[in-house]
């Protein structure tokens, strides 16, 4: 009996050793897949935000254009009905109390 255990307590410990190391480095390799992965994903996210930015800085930047290009005098009377037209919806506000 004393023999039996013996050799069980010198083979369990090495299993024991060699199974957590194993494991350490498959957790490790795991770990290291995984944040390349989100690393990528990031990078893909971040391509395509740029992406779908890009076509409304350019509309912005081609109607600013247009609007640099008008008289002071067209400029002008957008301006003025754009005023009128947010003074007179205040008014309805303001007339019929809040809604």
């Amino acid at each position: 009996m004393v023999a039996a255990t013996l050799s069980q307590k010198c083979v369990l410990p090495s299993r024991q050793a060699v199974a957590p190391r194993a494991a350490r480095r498959v957790g490790a390799v795991r770990v290291q897949a995984l944040k390349q992965e989100q690393k990528a994903a990031a990078v893909a996210a971040l391509s395509a935000a740029a992406l779908a930015v890009a076509p409304a800085a350019q509309a912005a930047q081609e109607a600013m254009t247009v609007a640099a290009g008008e008289p002071l005098i067209v400029q002008l009377g957008w301006a003025a009905t754009a005023v009128m037209f947010s003074f007179s919806l205040s008014l309805v506000v303001w007339g019929r109390s809040g809604l």
